[in-house]
């Protein structure tokens, strides 16, 4: 069993932060947080489990998931539940370094449809990850940045050839205090997803992270930034107010739609015991949503669709190895002239880690503004992944998933992956991987595919800091 983190009492805490916190909550519209789709769901906000998930520095490593959980405090590697451990993981100078790089050949064959023949797509993407991690004082500023670029038939090709950068800054730190700013930007030239893990499981940190598996052939664009207000009210007790925007763009010419999530919301849990935290949250959302390529048939007219979620939630460690976490509660909204609607809110996390191996479920229902879908509309996603290190050599996963939107008709998709990654040269950090995806995109829903496709991907990874110690 897990000690209990010492609480300490600060006696000089800002003034001018506590009377910020409390206007931000007196003040706090009826709009709220989008419960994002591409961010860490069930536990706190790709593919094989790196050494922050093993590793002994304490750093990189939680105490305790239950009791450090209001601080939101860890910064995760962009699109994965590891954790930035905060020292040099690769290759720079000092706060900057480049922390992985790889080639991949991709093969992606389309199966034909009623109205599109079969055809196959073949590419090579080549890509980085860049990191600058810094430290000011008790405070920390992390910015990641990975860039791809597709090359075939000898010429640079905009599917596959995207921008994956986020911000992480720690602006306050202190015993009883934390603020934190986040923001994600995403551009894809062409919506394809491949290459990543959709659900990635730290069982270190019962951390679980999902990414978008939805695809398309025009370009896509997303932006999700929040600040999190977090404070410990008592020895057992926290509340944490957290502001959001979400923007997503998406198509061009007559395909081009926008979507916009405004909100915000508040979240109080109390630690029963040093295994288990209970809490209440309200959530408030207005998701705009505009253009031509809309999924919801409004001809381009602009429409506003406000959502209001009260629910109780809970988070308790099983055992030494299971981490489960969840939400039940009631959504309400309006859009337009049409009568007010109730629907069932809930949110589900499963963190299972056996001798070699782990297991990872998630189930949330929220907008897809970041999942690929820009709708006015909520969606039930469910993620499953199994992960075995069946050597010390040699990982490998299966998964899938399936997302559905929540008004009968609407669009519905599905996927299975496996993963194999094995490592080539342990000193200098090598792996070869080999990728499988099986999907399924229902309705013809303009700016993404429909059907069904397989995608092979193959290649070699340098990424140093997942060599197992």
């Amino acid at each position: 069993m897990r000690k209990v983190i010492r609480y300490r009492t600060q006696s000089r805490e800002s003034i001018w932060l506590k009377f910020f916190v409390l206007f931000l909550f007196a003040t706090l519209p009826s709009l709220g947080l989008a419960q994002d789709a591409g961010q860490a769901t069930g536990n706190q906000n790709p593919s094989t489990q790196d050494n922050s998930k093993k590793s002994g520095n304490a750093e990189a490593e939680p105490t305790s998931p239950i009791g450090l959980a209001w601080a939101d405090s860890y910064i995760r590697r962009l699109g994965t539940s590891g954790v930035l451990s905060g020292n040099k993981e690769g290759v720079g100078w000092r706060d900057l370094y480049v922390s992985s790089a790889s080639i991949t050949g991709i093969v992606e064959q389309f199966e034909e449809t009623s109205t599109v023949p079969s055809s196959t797509y073949t590419a090579a993407a080549l890509q980085a990850s860049v990191v600058y991690d810094h430290k000011i004082g008790n405070n920390r500023l992390a910015i990641q940045y990975q860039p791809s670029m597709a090359i075939a038939d000898g010429q640079v090709v905009s599917n596959f050839s995207n921008q994956n950068t986020s911000l992480d800054w720690l602006l306050y730190t202190r015993p009883r205090w934390n603020v934190r700013l986040s923001d994600n930007f995403r551009y894809f030239y062409g919506q394809q997803a491949v290459g990543i893990s959709y659900l990635d499981v730290n069982p270190t940190t019962s951390g679980l992270v999902t990414n978008n598996f939805l695809d398309g052939p025009n370009r896509w664009l997303s932006n999700i930034t929040y600040i999190s207000i977090a404070h410990a009210l008592s020895r057992r007790s926290s509340i944490a107010i957290t502001p959001n925007f979400t923007y997503s763009e998406g198509g061009t010419g007559v395909n081009l739609v926008r979507g916009s999530s405004y909100g915000g919301s508040v979240n109080w849990n109390y630690r029963t015991s040093e295994r288990q935290t209970i809490g209440a949250q309200y959530t408030g959302q207005l998701l705009h949503e505009a253009g031509m390529g809309t999924s919801s048939g409004s001809n381009g007219t602009p429409t506003d669709t406000i959502y209001h979620t009260i629910a109780g939630t809970a988070s308790r460690q099983l055992s030494a190895t299971l981490f489960a976490s969840g939400a039940l509660g009631a959504t309400t909204y309006t859009q337009a002239q049409n009568a007010r609607q109730w629907l069932v809110y809930g949110s589900l996390g499963l963190v299972k880690q056996l001798k070699r191996s782990s297991i990872g479920l998630n189930y949330y229902r929220g907008d897809t503004l970041s999942n690929g879908l820009i709708a006015n509309q909520y969606a039930d996603r469910v993620d499953l992944i199994y992960e075995n290190q069946i050597t010390t050599r040699l990982d490998w996963s299966v998964g899938g998933g399936y997302l559905r939107q929540v008004q009968s008709g609407g669009f519905s998709a599905w996927y299975a992956s496996s993963h194999v990654q094995f490592l080539m040269a342990p000193r200098g950090g090598l792996f070869a991987t080999f990728d499988y995806f099986r999907k399924n995109q229902a309705i013809n829903v303009n700016n993404l595919f429909s059907g069904n496709r397989n995608v092979y991907a193959f290649g070699i990874r340098w990424h140093p800091s997942s060599v197992p110690h």
